[in-house]
This record gives structure tokens, sequence and C-alpha cells, in this order.
């Protein structure tokens, strides 16, 4: 099996990679040591949950299992009988996905939107005390509707959302505060409130830490108010059968279509760097060592997910998350409805009731026993997002691992965020308190790198970074790095004098030993217009 580029992994940037390339017209071979898709963004039965949590307890002496497990550390899982436990889709990865932006982009001129469905994400809100939350006001009529707030607050609120949504770079109200901390610049510059000033930076630019800079949390809140209206009143949207792993899984399909070769459920025993003392560096091939497979697999450009390469192993870990993962079966609600509705008081003032689908932030010390340095946030996805059968609920909670939470053990941190959520369950009862059907909590480390691109010799041709991103953003930065290593990767082949065969139908040709197609194409673009790739109705 010779190809033109081996891409290893199937998270969300590989997968968006191998399309990207089998769509121009190259030979790709995509390899997987799990048996199914998506790697780390993978979305997971109970079972498949349960023998993930397994497999990276143990000791093992394969590259990838090694390196997840020095990924994936103190994991517990903890459950009892959870029915119907095939019908979940546990997401490795939660996240939101912005209406504008790379991976939107990507799906539609892909084609790939037409593999899965999307719900909106109902409501966001901040945590406020034990059976309380307050949703965040994202539009000027939500603003105006607000009770809690004054006349002054709304009108400092708005000049502040006008002034979010504009281009702010090189503005009066910006010059020499782009490294100034987010919420000083609130409190300063447009004189909001404290609870006003938490709401927009933890719930709207989605800031992790109360040393958050200024400008990287205007980019993100721009991002936010431009993508509201595109699908609906949310910005965000939400993948079906758990997000970005069943995404991963669309353009993977995609590739396939386009004629890319799929192994997944083997192990790669070694990754092999071309002999340096055969031909030209253009012909120097890499080769994969495969668990009970006698053929290797060649190719003269590698595209891994660090896991895969024992040099990029975790030495240089990047930035640290503790995760929790909760199954329930009684509902969120973010706010109760009066006895009685009147023409005074609506649901619409009220805002959402039981949530499906939504969005709950912690700031900074809103939670006892928590974390006083970092914000968490936690992702409630239920039957409308296809993720759960009826009556059931995932609470997936992340915190970045600050310098005073790193001693603690993922549980020890989380726990305090999941009994906070579980006090907005309907009707909560000190006698009988809702308890979760499975618990799973883990620490994540990245490592330094996101992909690494191997060339004609040992070295690697470039790194792709990675660190801890927020939950806005994690699919845009995956399609972002997938879009990177495509261009990267395809001037590498054109320097070694590999051009892109056009897509053909069965039986109208091949392309020659060399690699150079018949009918050349001239890649100007990530992704080709649909109709001359010979996309079908598949």
């Amino acid at each position: 099996m010779d190809f033109d580029t081996i891409v290893l992994g199937t998270g969300l940037s590989e997968s968006i990679l191998a399309a990207a390339l089998s769509k121009a017209g190259f030979k790709v071979g995509h390899f997987d040591a799990n048996p199914y898709y998506g790697g780390d963004d993978a979305s997971l039965t109970v079972d498949d949950l349960r023998d993930w949590a397994e497999s990276r307890k143990k000791n093992t002496n394969t590259v990838y299992l090694e390196a997840q497990r020095q990924r994936f550390s103190s994991i517990s899982l903890t459950s009892s009988n959870v029915p119907r436990s095939r019908t979940f889709s546990i997401s490795l990865s939660p996240t939101i996905i912005p209406s504008v932006g790379p991976l939107v982009d990507s799906l539609v001129a892909s084609g790939v939107s037409r593999y899965g469905g999307f719900k909106l994400l109902e409501s966001i809100a901040v945590f406020d005390q034990p059976s309380k939350v307050k949703p965040v006001p994202t539009s000027k009529e939500d603003v105006f509707k607000n009770k809690e707030l004054s006349l002054v607050d709304k009108r400092r609120l708005m000049r502040f959302l006008l002034f979010a949504a504009g281009e702010f770079e090189g503005s009066n109200e910006l010059a020499g505060q782009e490294t100034q901390t987010f919420l000083t610049f609130l409190r300063e510059k447009f004189s909001l409130a404290n609870k006003v000033a938490d709401a927009i930076a933890y719930a709207l630019a989605f800031c992790t830490s109360p040393s958050d800079l200024t400008l990287p949390a205007l980019q993100r809140i721009r991002r936010y108010l431009r993508s509201a209206g595109r699908y609906g009143p949310s910005p965000f949207l939400v993948g079906h059968y758990g997000g970005i792993g069943e995404i991963a899984q669309g353009f993977c399909r995609a590739a396939a279509v386009n004629g890319a070769t799929y192994v997944l459920g083997r192990n790669i025993m070694s990754l092999n760097p071309p002999p340096k003392s055969l031909g030209s560096q253009a012909n120097l091939r890499w080769s994969l060592s495969l668990d009970d497979l006698d053929e290797h697999p060649s190719s003269r450009i590698v595209a891994a997910q660090p896991a895969y390469i024992s040099s990029s192993s975790p030495s240089s870990p990047g930035g640290r998350s503790a995760r929790c993962v909760a199954i329930i079966n009684t509902p969120i609600r973010f706010s109760e409805p009066p006895p009685e509705l009147n023409d005074d008081v609506s649901v619409e003032d009220i805002g959402p009731g039981e949530i499906d689908t939504g969005l709950l932030i912690f700031p900074p010390s809103s939670v006892d026993s928590g974390s006083s340095t970092a914000a968490a946030s936690c992702l409630i996805t239920g039957e409308g997002s296809m993720a759960t059968p009826s009556g059931h609920w995932i609470l997936s909670f992340s915190i970045p691992m600050s310098e005073q939470d790193a001693s603690r053990e993922p549980e020890e941190l989380l726990k305090p965020y999941l009994e906070a959520a579980l006090t907005l369950t309907s009707s909560p009862s000190p006698d009988s308190p809702t308890k979760p059907l499975l618990t799973c909590y883990y620490l994540q480390t990245l490592p330094s790198a996101n992909m690494v691109v191997l060339s004609g010799s040992p070295q690697p041709l470039f790194t792709v970074p990675s660190d801890i991103v927020v939950m806005s953003e994690t699919a845009d930065t995956a399609a972002t790095h997938a879009e990177e290593a495509f261009w990267k990767i395809v001037k590498d082949l054109e320097r070694k004098g590999v051009k892109p065969t056009k897509i053909k139908s069965e039986g109208e040709g091949e392309r020659s030993e060399e690699g150079v197609g018949e009918e050349p194409q001239l890649i100007t673009q990530f992704w080709p217009p649909l109709d001359s790739v010979g996309d079908d109705d598949d």
C-alpha cells in the first residue's frame, strides 16, 4: 500500500486534513489504533467509555497507548445500571460550535454537512447560588427584558456590546489596553458592575481566569455576537450524537468516498523513517508496521497526532484540564415558572425551564470548595442532541488546572461543581437528592503539538502548536490547524513532483506509478467546488 500521505489518528483535525487531501486528488491512507473514529474527540457509548478508561489505566508497550496513559490520568469511573447504555453518545471533547467560523465553512464547502445534524444551544447561564442561575443576555432584546439590571447598567452594557461587535482594533477605548486584564478593562472603561462584568468575561468571552487578557477576549465576544442569527437566535450549534466525534466521522466518510483507505483498530507497532542511502530526497518513503499485518504501508509524508510518534509523547506537555462526565435521569432547570402566567409575566420573561441542550458557567469562587482562580463549564446534552435516550442527560464538566489547583485530583476539584449543578434539577429535595447514574473523572494533559508532519527526513517538517482552548473555539481551532497542515503538505508534495489526479469515475483510468496524474489539477483552494470532485448524493 503506497500513498502520497499517511494520516495517523482520526481526531477532528486529522479527519478534516484527510478529507481535504483526498478531495484534492492525493492518495491518502488513514490509520487509527482505536476501533472507532474520532480519536481523542470520539463519541463513545457507556460500554465504550468503560473500555476507554480501563485501557488508559494499564501499562502497555505500544507507543500510542503509553502516550494515551500519560495524556489521560487519574481516571475514576463509577456507575450503576445505566439503561439502554449503547444509545448514549458521550463526547471526549464536549464542544459548542460557532455558527460562523472555519468549521462551519468547511462543513458547507466540503459537503460533509449532509452527513450529520445539529441543534442550537438553547441557553447559556451563570451559576449564582444553589438552585439558582442567571441567564446571560446576548441581544438588545435580552438586555432590556432583564429585570435585574438597572437602567444605567443596561445602557452601559449596550454600549459595550455595540463596541465589541464592531471593529474595535485601533479604537480609543482599546488603545494601550490590549494586555490589560479583561475584567479590569470592563470595569474601568465601561463602568460595568462586578456581576455584569463576570457574566461578560466568563459566559460571553469564555475567559478561564481573572488574568485573561483584553484583546483575545474581545475577539471571542465579537465571534459570539456575529454568530447569532445565522441559524437562529443562538450563536452556537451542538452536533448530534456527541458533537465533533460524529463530525470527524463525517469527514472520514467524505475522504473514503474520494478514495482514501481506512484501517482502524490495529496497533501501530512502529513508524519507520526512510533509509538515508536510497535515492533522491523526493523518493524517500516512511513506512508503518501494523500489528498482525504483513504489509507495510508507505508514503512520502506522514501527518500524525503526537501520540503516535514516540519522540512527541507528552514529555513537553501543554496545558492541563480536569474533566468530569455524569449521566443523570432528572432534568436541569435554568428557571422555575411562576404558579400563574399573566400579561405582566410571560414565558419569555422567565427564560427557559427544563434544559435539553445548554451551557452552565461557574465563575471563580462561585462554588464552595471549588477553584478560586479558574472558571468551570458544564455542557448539558439530552435527547434533542441525539446524545441520550429519552429522560436522560449528559453533564460534561471542564476546568483548566491552575497552579493553585495543581495538586488536587480531578474528582476532588470537580465534585463540588457536579453537586452544585444537581441543585438545579427539577424539584430537588434534601431527603432524596439527584444521584448520577454514572460519573467519570479524569485529568487531560495536552502535548506541545497538535499535529506533527514528517517529510523525507527523520526530522519533523513542522508541528501545529496545541494548548487547552476554550469550548467555543475547539472546533474552529481544529479546522484551522487542518487547513494549515493541508497547505504545508501540498507544497511539500509539489516539491517532490507529486501532482494530484483529477477524480474520475470508476474505470476511467488511474494514476501512474510515479504519482503523476493524467489530468493534474492546480490546487488553489482548501475545498474544491463540490460539482468538480464527483460528489454524489450518497
